[in-house]
């Protein structure tokens, strides 16, 4: 008996010595829960901006993206394919941390062409280039250069489509707002490469077709 107790005691003493090993393991029901809530909370960031800036009239993609025309402009001509097109853009984003001051949504820009907002609001960048983005048009934004500031427009499909069908509707002078789900930008990862975005970040566009070119 004493012979057994004593082979207990140092079972007991080894197994108290073993570290607990937690193992991640990918469960995809879990995943596909938590984009569903986060797809929730973008909804509401994105309903309560449009909320707060009196926006009533809105249209998504089969993506979900949202787009609403902000000025229908001042011409009679409409983007067409294979047109030239002249557009200031300015792009903002926000996470789940943020937060409410009198009844608007606080953003943080990450984008913009034009120098006089950026000089505005303290983002002037002496290094960036700051000029009209032109591009041909075929009903999305496609032809972005890759290697420009705003590269990076040419890799978010959902953006593209977004931009070609709520600049199908206006005309020059006019002006559209996009607002992209997380998971339709750079999602639960965010990005590190220019522009940095952060995780499950909300992006706004503001674009003005300034002009349209046969």
């Amino acid at each position: 008996m004493k012979y057994i107790y004593t082979i207990f005691i140092l079972s007991l003493a080894i197994s108290c010595n073993i570290d607990e090993v937690y193992v991640d393991v990918y469960d995809p029901v879990q995943n596909r829960i938590d984009s569903m809530e986060q797809r929730k909370t973008d909804k509401n960031i994105i309903y309560s901006y449009l909320d707060n800036n009196n926006i009533t009239s809105y249209d998504t993609t089969s993506s979900g993206v949202f787009y609403t025309v902000i000025e229908e402009g001042d011409s009679i001509l409409y983007p067409e394919i294979n047109d030239i097109l002249s557009i200031n853009i300015a792009g903002y984003y926000t996470n789940d941390s943020i937060f409410f001051t009198n009844d608007t949504i606080d953003l943080i820009i990450f984008d913009t062409n034009q120098q006089s907002l950026a000089e505005n609001i303290g983002y002037y960048d002496p290094t960036k280039y700051y000029s009209p983005l032109v591009y041909t048009y075929n009903g999305y934004g496609s032809f972005f250069p890759v290697v420009s500031d705003h590269g990076y427009l040419a890799q978010l499909s959902d953006f593209k489509l977004s931009l070609g069908k709520s600049l199908s509707v206006i005309s020059e002078k006019g002006k559209v707002k996009i607002l992209m789900p997380s998971g339709n930008a750079y999602g639960e990862l965010g990005n590190n490469n220019n522009p940095v975005i952060p995780e499950n970040a909300v992006l706004i566009f503001d674009i003005e077709l300034i002009r349209i070119r046969k």
